[in-house]
C-alpha cells in the first residue's frame, strides 16, 4: 500500500511538472498593424484616461501610448497630460477609456475531462477570450472640434498551468472525479492569468489601436 501511494504521488508530481502552455494568442493577425503612414506634420499630443487607476487596464493604455511615442508621428506625447500643469503645450487631445471583458471556454471542460487522460492542457491549453473595448476621444484644442473613434478587440488566447492542471494528477490518484469537476469549473475564466495576458497582448494591441488614433487624427 505504501509503495502504491509513493508511486502515485510520484506520478502525480512529474505529470504535473508537465502539463504547462505557455500564455499563446491565437488571433494575433486579426490585429496586425504595419507602421502607421505619417501625419503631413508632428502635433503635440495629450493623452487623458479615466482608466489608469485600474491596474490591469492602465497597462492597456500604456501600451497605446507607447506605441504612439514610437510612431515618429508626434513632436511630444505628453501622458499623464493634466490641464493644469502642461496648458498650452499640446495641440490635441486623447482621451482613452478601455473597457475589457474576459471569458472561458466550454471546450476547457473537455480538455481537463477526459482530456487529463492525454495531459490536453499541455498540449492545447485551456482557451479564454479577451473583447477589449476602447473608446477615444480626439479634441483638436485649437478649434476646439473633437469626434469619437470606437476600437473594439476580441483576442482568443490559450494558457495552462498547475493552478488548474494539478486536477489531472487527481484524475488518474482518484476514478477521474477531480478532472471532471475541475473540467466544470474550469469553463469559466481564470483571473490569474490576466497579467500574462496583457505583457503577451500589449505590443499587437498597442500599435493597432495608436494606427486607429492616427487615422482619426487626419
Amino acid at each position: 500500500m505504501k509503495k502504491f501511494l509513493f508511486w502515485s504521488f510520484l506520478f502525480g508530481f512529474f505529470l504535473l511538472s508537465g502539463c504547462y502552455h505557455r500564455m499563446e494568442i491565437t488571433n494575433p493577425e486579426d490585429y496586425f498593424s504595419p507602421p502607421s503612414p505619417p501625419l503631413a506634420k508632428p502635433i503635440k499630443l495629450g493623452v487623458t484616461s479615466s482608466s489608469i487607476t485600474d491596474a490591469h487596464n492602465s497597462r492597456y493604455v500604456y501600451a497605446v501610448v507607447d506605441a504612439l511615442q514610437k510612431s515618429g508621428n508626434f513632436e511630444r506625447v505628453l501622458y499623464p497630460f493634466s490641464q493644469a500643469v502642461s496648458q498650452g503645450q499640446v495641440d490635441v487631445l486623447v482621451d482613452i477609456a478601455v473597457n475589457p471583458r474576459y471569458d472561458g471556454s466550454e471546450q476547457n471542460f473537455i480538455i481537463n475531462w477526459p482530456g487529463f487522460i492525454i495531459c490536453a492542457p499541455a498540449i492545447w491549453g485551456y482557451e479564454y477570450t479577451a473583447e477589449i473595448g476602447t473608446l477615444v476621444s480626439i479634441t483638436n484644442l485649437k478649434d476646439n472640434t473633437s469626434k469619437q473613434v470606437a476600437i473594439p478587440t476580441h483576442y482568443i488566447f490559450r494558457h495552462a498551468d498547475m493552478g488548474r492542471t494539478w486536477t489531472e494528477a487527481g484524475g488518474w490518484l482518484f476514478y477521474s472525479v477531480p478532472a471532471f469537476i475541475g473540467g466544470i469549473v474550469f469553463t469559466g475564466y481564470n483571473n490569474d492569468v490576466t497579467p500574462l495576458f496583457i505583457t503577451e497582448v500589449s505590443p499587437n494591441y498597442g500599435a493597432y489601436v495608436s494606427r486607429k488614433i492616427i487615422e482619426g487624427l487626419k
